[in-house]
């Protein structure tokens, strides 16, 4: 597969993992973290650094 092709198709795939990922956050912060600031503090900085984990085979796949 062509690197050009490849890194089109991992970019679409990034926003919708993104959009997705993005959306369970959201829902999981409003249902399931308790009514505190503490928690918040806690949860959207992990939260906003855990996405990329997953990703790595992707960009790893899209530069070869």
């Amino acid at each position: 597969m062509p690197v050009r092709l490849r890194k089109l198709l991992g970019m679409l795939i990034l926003l919708v993992w993104m959009l997705v990922y993005t959306i369970v956050c959201v829902f999981a912060s409003l249902h399931w973290l308790p009514d505190s600031h503490l928690a918040r503090l806690i949860f959207f900085p992990l939260a906003g650094i855990v996405w990329v984990f997953p990703l790595k085979p992707l960009f790893v796949w899209m530069q070869e």
